[in-house]
């Protein structure tokens, strides 16, 4: 995972650091990481301000308060739902949050039930869906003209890509080969905290000719272009783009169905669903692609069924500004 800094500044924007804004809980840090915040918008005087992920969005949504500055903020996924105690400190914070939310931007349909009906985080009143989008003809140039990562050599291959961690369940990858008794092979790209777990348990468990672990990639373009289908097998997700850059390229995925996942993936339409956490499920699905090369097919094509007019990068800028079009001015706005 990249931060988009380099696309960014090709862009036109211009990027300020918050060096004391990093993952994980620390109050010292994350007090530095306020104030800093809280200087830039007093020294750039915008007019909204739109926050991202946990730690972010929260320092921001408070910060904004503080200046006076309308909020959006983008749940792109959520831990509402997580074990106790972290379920319920996570509700109580965001709809503490929540006060400080001019406008919530939810990416899927399931999504945004959970924010204003289950969870109660928002009123219906504000927010917002809005798909998640890319560059759809952008992304596919760039997987046709990629250099091919490995020779195919007659097995059905599927690629894992995200970061890492607990909450993706690399673990559970592993499990689905030991499980299964189809030929096919699995290559998993990224990095972070497990990667080298996940290769010990690899190569404990024999299966280094099936699962091959080449760690942090420059683009996965040309990766996923070279697979036959996507796997996805977090606990938790909220709009995981990995799945929308599968279907571009004509890629099904097997996916968990959890989070806002459903909506991307119809079950036997573009992707197989499977339960969150269960391993043979997870090798059955990828057994039953593997051994059907119809269905793989007929999936990958209705996959691709639409993808650049529901998912491209002008239909979410369009969104977006007319979101923003609506929102209220902050004090900055009215002082100039």
């Amino acid at each position: 995972e990249t931060d988009g800094a380099d696309a960014l500044r090709a862009g036109g924007a211009r990027i300020l650091r918050v060096k004391a804004l990093q993952r994980g809980l620390d109050v010292a840090r994350d007090a530095r990481a306020l104030r800093a915040v809280l200087g830039i918008l007093r020294h750039e005087r915008p007019d909204l301000v739109h926050t991202h992920t946990g730690k972010a969005g929260a320092l921001g949504r408070i910060a904004a308060r503080i200046a006076g500055v309308p909020c959006v903020h983008t749940y792109h996924g959520h831990h509402f739902a997580a074990p106790w105690p972290r379920d319920v400190l996570a509700v109580r914070a965001e709809r503490r949050l929540g006060r400080l939310t001019a406008a919530g931007i939810a990416l899927t349909p399931r999504q945004r039930r959970d924010v204003v009906e289950t969870y109660r985080v928002l009123p219906a009143s504000r927010v917002e869906l809005i798909p998640p989008g890319f560059d759809v003809q952008g992304w596919r140039a760039r997987a046709a003209n990629g250099p091919a990562p490995w020779a195919p050599d007659g097995r059905v291959t599927f690629l894992w890509s995200g970061r890492f961690v607990p909450v993706k369940r690399p673990d559970l990858c592993v499990e689905a080969a030991r499980a299964s008794s189809g030929s096919w092979r699995l290559v998993m790209v990224g990095g972070g905290p497990l990667l080298r777990p996940t290769r010990r348990d690899v190569e404990s468990a024999g299966l280094a000719h099936r699962i091959r672990l080449p760690g942090e990639v420059e683009d996965v373009a040309p990766w996923m272009a070279a697979a036959d289908g996507l796997v996805l097998s977090s606990d938790s997700e909220g709009s995981p783009l990995a799945v929308l850059e599968a279907k571009a390229l004509g890629r099904p995925a097997v996916v968990t169905a959890v989070g806002g996942v459903p909506d991307l993936v119809e079950h036997l339409h573009d992707g197989l669903w499977v339960p969150p956490g269960d391993g043979p499920a997870l090798a059955a699905a990828l057994d039953r692609l593997a051994a059907e090369p119809a269905l793989l097919r007929r999936l990958g094509r209705q996959a691709a069924d639409g993808v650049e007019e529901r998912y491209g990068a002008d239909r979410l800028a369009r969104d977006t500004a007319d979101l923003y079009a609506r929102m209220p001015r902050g004090r900055y706005h009215r002082r100039r």
